[in-house]
């Protein structure tokens, strides 16, 4: 029961997803009802890779990754910013990798 999936870890330069953004979403306050249906639709999203629910100032922080900044503009303007309930995203994007793993430490 520990091992939930065994996968892959693929370079996501080498398959062209070469832009790394992490998005903080803000949800309007009737929005914050709507958790389930903004969360099931960012699941359907395959270039949203993790997904939080935070508490504080922000209700969602995305780690997404797009093929470049013109294809997270697309999907930024084209889907993300289109879910009901936004109020606010704020973009980071990534400019280099320091430390990225998935090995919990046991």
């Amino acid at each position: 029961g520990f091992i939930r999936k065994r996968v892959a870890l693929i370079d996501r330069r080498r398959v062209g997803l070469n832009a790394h953004v992490c998005a903080q979403v803000k949800l309007i306050a009737h929005g914050r009802a709507n958790l389930d249906e903004f969360s099931a639709a960012i699941r359907g999203f395959p270039e949203v890779l993790d997904a939080y629910v935070l508490m504080g100032t922000t209700d969602f922080m995305l780690r997404i990754v797009a093929k470049d900044i013109d294809a997270y503009e697309r999907f930024f303007f084209d889907q993300l910013s289109k879910l009901p309930g936004v109020q606010e995203i704020n973009s980071t994007v990534a400019l280099s990798e320091i430390k990225a793993t998935t090995e919990l430490p046991l």
